[in-house]
């Protein structure tokens, strides 16, 4: 049986794939419709970001594992282009707020996806 955190976290991350999906419809490389919700930066590097909206990169499934197996740099460009400088230079300043996945914390992501 899965921790509550986990389990928090889980359910978090399977709402903003949901609910980012149904918002960003099509992908923002190929105008194909949205099958998966990329984190342009990874879960792995930033809690703070891990369900910000903003950081949600809407894409095929194809798309993004073109983009996890090689890095392309076509989707890459295609990605700045379609959000902008600004908005890459914020996440890169967003990125390195500290976060901690508490209880409190997926609970409040949970409730702020839920009404989106």
């Amino acid at each position: 049986m899965l921790d509550p955190i986990k389990r928090l976290r889980n359910k978090a991350d399977k709402l903003y794939q949901v609910k980012l999906i149904e918002k960003k419809p099509r992908s923002v490389v190929s105008g194909e419709p949205t099958e998966v919700i990329h984190h342009y930066i990874r879960k792995s590097q930033s809690n703070n970001l891990r369900y910000d909206y903003e950081n949600g990169i809407p894409l095929t499934n194809k798309e993004h594992c073109q983009l996890h197996l090689s890095g392309d740099p076509d989707i890459i460009a295609r990605i700045l282009k379609a959000n902008g400088q600004e908005w890459h230079d914020d996440l890169q300043a967003r990125r390195r707020i500290p976060q901690k996945l508490n209880k409190s914390y997926l609970e409040e992501k949970i409730n702020e996806l839920n009404s989106l």
